[in-house]
Formats: C-alpha cells, sequence, structure tokens
C-alpha cells in the first residue's frame, strides 16, 4: 500500500519496465514493544515514552486515517489533515477523552492490533505484511531512524512468537496487581457496551458494528454483566500471567525490561530512566510528568473488583505474584 501510494505521486523511481518499479527499502524498524494486559497501565507508559522524544509510535491519526497519510505527508497537508480529524472528534463529542478518561487527540499513541483484522488483532504470520506496512508509513512520515514504539495487550500472550517474527525486538513488559487488572477490565467493558463511545467506535471498527447490532449488544452486556463475565476476565487475565511466568525465561535479559504500574506511578522519571537507559537512548524532550502520570487510586471495591477477586481465587497466581512482587497475593487468594 505504501508503495502504490508514491508510485501514484511519482515519488518512486520507474525505469522503462513499469511492472518493476523499485520497492522501498525494509522499515528499520528498531521495535519496542510495551508487553502487558489491558489495564495494567501501557496506555500511560506508552503515552509517557512517546513524549520523550525518542521513538516513532503509531498514532490514533495513522490508525482512522490510514489509507491518507501517505498523500498528505506528500502534499504537505499532514497538520491540515489532524486538525479535520480533530474536528471530527469534537463534532463526535468525543470532548478530547476516551472511555477511560484519557485525554486524545490525533496524535495520541494507539495499539497496532485495530489495524490488523476485523476480529483477530494479534500479530499472526497473514498479518505480519499488514504490520509491516503500518510500521513503514510511520517510518516513512516520521522522517527519521527512531525506534518505533509499539503496543497491543492482544499480543501480550504471544511474545515468543513476536521475538520470531522480529528477531531484533525488545520488550517493556509492565504489571500490575491482578485485583485491580481483572476489576478495570471489567468496569471498561460494562462502561464500553452501556453506551456507545465515539472515539473507540473510529479506531475499532468489530466496536461499532456491535453497537450497532441491538442482539449482539444485548447478549454481550449480558455477558459481561453477569458473574460470566467475571469469570472470563480472570481466566484471561491468569492464562496471561501464567504465560508470562513459563516462557519470559526464554528471551535474553538482554531483549527486555520488566517493571510495575505502582512504581511508576510512584517514580515515573526514574522509571523511564531506567528504561532508556535500557535500549541506550537518552530523553530528546522534557516531560511533565505530573500532567502525564497521574497517581494510583486507592483499590476501587465494588461488585467488579468483589466478582473478580473471588474469580482469581480459583487460580494459582503465586508464581506471577512472587515474580511481580506483588506478595500481598498469596494471603489474599488464601483468605
Amino acid at each position: 500500500m505504501v508503495e502504490a501510494a508514491l508510485r501514484e505521486r511519482g515519488s518512486l523511481d520507474e525505469g522503462a519496465d513499469c511492472a518493476s518499479p523499485r520497492p522501498l527499502p525494509a522499515p528499520s524498524l528498531r521495535p519496542v514493544f510495551i508487553m502487558g494486559s489491558a489495564r495494567a497501565g501501557t496506555t500511560v507508559l506508552y503515552q509517557t515514552l512517546a513524549r520523550t522524544g525518542c521513538f516513532n509510535y503509531v498514532s490514533a491519526y495513522h490508525l482512522i486515517r490510514h489509507d491518507e497519510v501517505i498523500d498528505h505527508h506528500l502534499r504537505g497537508t499532514t497538520a491540515q489533515a489532524k486538525r479535520e480529524l480533530q474536528r471530527l472528534f469534537q463534532d463526535l463529542g468525543i470532548a478530547e477523552a476516551r472511555f477511560d478518561g484519557v485525554n486524545v487527540d490525533p496524535d495520541f499513541p494507539e495499539e497496532y492490533g485495530f489495524h490488523l483484522g476485523r476480529l483477530r488483532f494479534q500479530l499472526t504470520r497473514k498479518s505480519f505484511p499488514k504490520f509491516l506496512d503500518l510500521c513503514r508509513q510511520v517510518e516513512l512520515v516520521s522522517g527519521n531512524d527512531k525506534p518505533i514504539l509499539l503496543k497491543n495487550p492482544w499480543d501480550y500472550r504471544r511474545f515468543l512468537f513476536v521475538k520470531e517474527m522480529l528477531p531484533e525486538c525488545k520488550f517493556i513488559f509492565i504489571h500490575r496487581e491482578p485485583v485491580d487488572v481483572a476489576s478495570s477490565i471489567l468496569r471498561g467493558m460494562r462502561l464500553l457496551l452501556e453506551e456507545k463511545n465515539a472515539y473507540h467506535a473510529l479506531v475499532a471498527r468489530f466496536y461499532e458494528r456491535m453497537m450497532g447490532s441491538r442482539w449482539q449488544r444485548y447478549l454481550v452486556s449480558r455477558v459481561f454483566q453477569s458473574a460470566l463475565g467475571a469469570k472470563i476476565v480472570a481466566r484471561q487475565f491468569a492464562a496471561t500471567a501464567r504465560y508470562f511466568v513459563e516462557n519470559v525465561g526464554e528471551l535474553s535479559p538482554a531483549d527486555y525490561v520488566s517493571l510495575r504500574y505502582e512504581d511508576f506511578c510512584a517514580r515515573p522519571r526514574a522509571v523511564v530512566a531506567g528504561v532508556l537507559d535500557f535500549l541506550g537512548l537518552e530523553e530528546r524532550v522534557p516531560v511533565d510528568y505530573e500532567s502525564v502520570v497521574r497517581k494510583p487510586r486507592a483499590s476501587i471495591e465494588d461488585s467488579a473488583s468483589q466478582a473478580t477477586r473471588q474469580e482469581l481465587r480459583r487460580f494459582d497466581l503465586a508464581p506471577y505474584a512472587a515474580r511481580c512482587g506483588y506478595e500481598g497475593w498469596s494471603k489474599l487468594a488464601a483468605e
């Protein structure tokens, strides 16, 4: 797709044989993946690292206007296109906030998984060319050779496959207390189903289709309002935690760094400095950490936390809790 757009604008060298245009070189990605469960702090970490100026990254603009990005870049109309997208946000009543209260604009760092498929948002052998096309597009319009920072919680439970496909990649693992993660996922699902979220509908077409179907929305809502919803969330979290514990040892220590959401919120500057040092980078743009990283709220006690805590006790999370420093989990599970 990138080559086609450039060829149409006359930006690829073509000889007499027009059937054999000179292809673009493969993207020099140097990919860095943020790996963690949904609601584990991946978004705020992604935002914060993107603000250091050390990385290229996939933005809301790249996803929502994917087919137009190259053309706008070549015409010099990218800023105008972003302003138009911001006006669309305002017209839709997005008011600069997602369902979880995080402010958004066209440059908001987003998950590449939304670009990979309609129902399966993971990196696979089949979706890999589409993934590379997106990365190539981001690198081209960014005009530099910075590492590309990527995030997609759907691939957390597949990081060995990601490493197989991209041997040069690095990982930043982020963890959060199990009940806080699971209950936050359940609350988020309930909010998304309670009322259509205009921003989420723009980046996730499957969500827009589901919310447009009365019966699909009703059935899914019933699931996540019931005890079954807590069971599903707990089971998925437990499987993800087990995968991390069982497979992280397959990675070289030089290929990953692991941190906790709680520590990141308490000492964002120091944690970011440690991540950048691991990657051999230095902060290029001063970051106002106080405006980006909010202090974590105390754990919320509601129906979501009670239901997910009960379900999580059915799984052996002790190895994960011990590895990540959540010593209180064993005591909680025994209660």
